[in-house]
């Protein structure tokens, strides 16, 4: 198929087009208007004019005879090629009445001896393929008088078993050209939207350069700042503590003489300098109390099972408060305790529930099966083990049947955090295993005890590799910093089902045997991340 433009000239003005529109993009920011999209939609476009042929000045006999279409299409397309005009309607209604006695060959010759026709064709110089043949017979009768009268209906008849014979080939001749015609517009449609593309191509090159000049200068900006922040804060420790000092000479000069401190008011001193010191410590190490809030709404599963069980909750060792205020949003009823007195002042001032106590002695105070949630965030860690074990204890009495206690801890199966991160707090005595405090719950009558970890090291803190041993690497330094360690307190029915299978398990039967056999329940450590 030879694929051709309409002209040069219409080839010519698609280029000077394109080029018009590259000069126009140097010296704006507009993008074009991307006309190449609409070119695309013709391209997906298989709606084909039935009334249209491929070259108006040389159609084809198959397009002309329109094998593949009804009647009416083929009288407006040969009205149209061969008159420049459609059909009228005397002229249609005549020949749909032919039609069907003499065939389209019959029709197309008579209409091409027409006056109108000839003029026509001869006015626009188009070309009707084999007209000489197809008018002959006509001629002839034309010239035989009265007599060609006579041989009319023969002729008709002639032509109509010529237009059965040649339909099968004018179908197909036709859905080829129909075919070629589709292609070289899709080809030159192809043409222009490579030649758009291509200007548009330049342009977002352009503007491409031009980003990355921007980021560069942004990047040398951002550099400078932070080299500007990295100044002030090696200056920073200097200046806070000059403010310090300010701040105490001030107190001095203000504040009346005080009697000569005791031992236990200096004791009291030093507790709050302490508690004002690991209020700031919280704040600078553990996070922020949004990024903390949102870590606590993984526990989602856990209070949903507590409502189950009743809204009155106690959070020990309550710290700034971020837990006690997502379970007053989820509807519970909830209280803090907590030796520090600066904690203690923070949730106060945001409307907590709390006290200034020993947590073990705010548990006593508890009554039995009278709370539906228990839960204690990085506070296992400071305590002695005897102090941990009877705070897990009086967490079970306090408990209601069904209740659910948390306690979060450092996770020391991550090597990073059992060996230096742990230690960033001083006030830290010793990890805890998962193993131990899965056992710890189970030994003391806890149910259905589960360990979640949290908070792994991001992505590009890992080893890079995918092979074993690069995971059992990554596994260690860069697993999760932190685990819990959730169990439920088993409701009565629950516990009854246990001692029955527990009787129904000893109780020998003809297929069991009579003597004793024992297992090894001891845990083991989990399996290494």
């Amino acid at each position: 198929m030879t694929q051709t433009f309409d002209s040069i000239d219409s080839l010519i003005g698609r280029l000077k087009a394109v080029a018009r529109q590259i000069e126009a993009d140097e010296t704006t920011t507009e993008p074009p208007p991307f006309a190449y999209r609409e070119r695309f939609a013709e391209l997906l476009d298989d709606t084909v004019d039935p009334l249209r042929v491929s070259d108006p000045c040389r159609p084809r006999l198959e397009e002309l005879v329109a094998a593949r279409h009804g009647d009416e299409v083929f009288l407006q397309r040969v009205y149209r090629t061969l008159m420049g005009r459609d059909a009228d309607q005397d002229g249609l209604s005549h020949y749909l009445g032919v039609l069907p006695r003499a065939g389209r060959l019959y029709v197309l010759a008579e209409l091409l001896c027409a006056d109108e026709a000839r003029d026509y064709l001869a006015r626009h110089g188009v070309t009707v393929p084999r007209r000489g043949l197809l008018t002959l017979p006509f001629r002839l009768v034309g010239r035989l008088g009265p007599l060609g009268r006579v041989l009319r209906p023969p002729m008709r008849f002639a032509y109509r078993l010529a237009s059965i014979a040649l339909r099968p080939r004018m179908r197909l001749l036709e859905r080829i050209a129909s075919l070629e015609d589709r292609g070289e517009r899709r080809d030159t449609l192809v043409r222009d939207v490579l030649i758009e593309l291509d200007g548009e191509l330049q342009r977002l090159q352009s503007a491409g350069t031009a980003q990355e000049q921007r980021i560069t200068r942004q990047a040398q900006s951002t550099e400078l700042q932070g080299q500007r922040i990295d100044e002030i804060e090696r200056h920073q420790p200097a200046l806070w503590s000059a403010l310090q000092q300010h701040r105490r000479a001030v107190e001095r000069l203000v504040e009346p003489p005080a009697p000569a401190p005791t031992a236990q008011a200096g004791q009291l001193l030093d507790q709050d300098l302490m508690d004002a010191y690991y209020l700031a410590f919280e704040d600078a190490c553990r996070g922020s109390e949004a990024a903390i809030y949102a870590h606590l709404r993984q526990y989602q599963p856990q209070w949903e099972q507590a409502l189950e069980a009743g809204n009155r909750a106690l959070d020990l060792g309550c710290g700034r408060g971020e837990w006690l205020q997502l379970l007053a949003e989820q509807g519970f009823s909830s209280h803090g305790v907590d030796l520090n007195i600066a904690m203690i002042d923070h949730c106060r001032d945001a409307g907590f529930e709390v006290e200034h106590g020993d947590v073990i002695q705010a548990l006593q105070k508890q009554g039995e099966d009278s709370h539906a949630l228990i839960s204690a965030f990085h506070l296992a860690e400071h305590l002695p083990f005897d102090v941990l074990y009877t705070m897990v204890d009086e967490a079970h009495r306090v408990l209601a049947p069904g209740g659910v206690l948390i306690l979060e801890t450092p996770n020391p199966e991550n090597v990073l955090v059992g060996s230096h991160t742990f230690y960033h707090d001083p006030t830290h005595r010793n990890p805890l295993t998962p193993t131990a405090m899965t056992f710890l719950l189970r030994y003391l009558g806890f149910a259905d005890v589960e360990v979640r970890r949290f908070n792994p090291y991001p992505e590009e803190a890992k080893v890079p590799g995918d092979d074993p041993l690069t995971e059992r690497v990554n596994g260690h330094l860069c697993g999760p910093q932190d685990f819990a360690v959730v169990g439920r307190k088993a409701a009565p029915a629950d516990t009854r089902a246990l001692q029955a299978a527990s009787r129904a398990d000893d109780t020998p039967t003809d297929d069991t045997p009579t003597d004793d056999t024992s297992t090894d329940d001891t845990p083991t450590e989990e399996a290494q991340p």
